[in-house]
Formats: C-alpha cells, sequence, structure tokens
C-alpha cells in the first residue's frame, strides 16, 4: 500500500493537470465564440458575457497551475520531468492569456473594429485556424502525460493550422490594404487579424516544446 502511495499522487496530479489543460481548451473555445459573434451579430451584451467567462476561465486556471506546482514541490512528484513540466504548463498559460486578452480587446474596443463585410469570410477562417491550432495544442499535452509517441502527430497539426493561418492573415492583410478603407482603419483591421495569428503561432511554439520534452521523457 505504501509504495502505491506516490503512484496514487502523481495519478492525482495528472487528473489535476488534465483539468487545467480543459480551462486552456476552454479559453479558446470562448474566443472563438467571441469573434465569431463579433462578426456576425455585433451584440455587445453577449461579448461582454463572453468576457466574463473568460476572465473566469483564466482565473480558475491561474489557480490550478499554482496548485500543481505548490504539489509537485511539496510532495516530491515527477523529479525527473519537473522542470519540464512547469515551464510546459507556464507556456500554456501563455496562450490561455492570448485568449484572454483578445476577448478583452474585442470587448473594449468593439465599435472601432467592425469588420466591413467584404473581408468577414477571411477573419472566419482565420479564426477557426487559429482555434484548431490551439486544439491540438492541448491534445498534444495530454499525449506527454498519457501517450508520449502520440504527441509527434499532434504537433504536426498544430503546424498544419498555424500555416494556414499565417496565409490567410496574408491575404487579408493584402486585402485590407488595397480597399478604400481610411489608413487607421486598415491599421485597426490588420493589427486585429496579426493578434489573431499570433495565438497559433503561440500553440505552435508549445508544441515544438512539447515535442522536445516528450523525445526527453522517451530517453
Amino acid at each position: 500500500m505504501a509504495n502505491s502511495l506516490p503512484f496514487q499522487r502523481t495519478q492525482t496530479l495528472i487528473n489535476e493537470i488534465d483539468e487545467y489543460l480543459d480551462k486552456v481548451s476552454e479559453a479558446s473555445m470562448v474566443l472563438e465564440k467571441t469573434i465569431l459573434h463579433h462578426i456576425e451579430e455585433g451584440n455587445e451584451g453577449f461579448i461582454e458575457d463572453k468576457l466574463q467567462q473568460i476572465f473566469a476561465i483564466e482565473a480558475r486556471g491561474d489557480e490550478a497551475r499554482r496548485s500543481i506546482a505548490t504539489e509537485m514541490y511539496s510532495q516530491m512528484l515527477m523529479p525527473d520531468t519537473r522542470g519540464d513540466v512547469l515551464s510546459l504548463l507556464e507556456e500554456l498559460d501563455n496562450v490561455l492569456d492570448d485568449s484572454t486578452h483578445l476577448v478583452a480587446a474585442i470587448a473594449i474596443e468593439r465599435p472601432e473594429l467592425d469588420i466591413p463585410i467584404e473581408f468577414r469570410e477571411m477573419y472566419i477562417e482565420l479564426t477557426k485556424e487559429t482555434v484548431e491550432a490551439a486544439q491540438y495544442m492541448v491534445q498534444a499535452a495530454r499525449a506527454y502525460f498519457k501517450a508520449p509517441h502520440a504527441v509527434r502527430d499532434h504537433v504536426h497539426k498544430i503546424s498544419f493550422h498555424e500555416t494556414e493561418s499565417t496565409q490567410i492573415t496574408v491575404r487579408l492583410g493584402k486585402a485590407i490594404y488595397n480597399s478604400e478603407l481610411s489608413l487607421e482603419r486598415k491599421r485597426l483591421l490588420v493589427d486585429l487579424a496579426v493578434r489573431i495569428r499570433e495565438l497559433a503561432s503561440h500553440a505552435n511554439d508549445v508544441g515544438d516544446r512539447t515535442a522536445i520534452y516528450a523525445v526527453k521523457r522517451s530517453l
């Protein structure tokens, strides 16, 4: 029984990490709903509700991450991979923050970020590709703890969607700057596209790190 206790504590910790990953995943889904609603409906009350929702998700995520770190050190769990795990959680937290900051930006800047009809489809495509990258990032992180050999497949998918998001951003930026909008509007709209794409880029960075950590676990 005594010998099984460290294993049980490690399994409990992995379950807590799984719950934390749920929050990272939920944040990107809330971001997607916020952007799509902003493009298609623009209801201020809905966006404000999503802002409060993602603030709550971020708070629970931060609390869970701190709890996991404290438990890892106090219980001396996963000593061989502790540094990698804590680094991974910190990097995932940066992506969660990206989602939160984007929702907040849309809530604050909404009147200035009205998307002209001719660009809406590209913004929708960009958002979906970015959120796909974030979701595969979460799957890669889950695989690191449960099936490290599967990490590479998820990372490949992150890279694919990140590349797609970059290509859409370039096309969208060119279309915006070739339009008759004012220079200030052009800059605001392109900046929004770039900020959405950056989340996919950060997800890709996390995926690359996760792949390295998975290789280290197999050595």
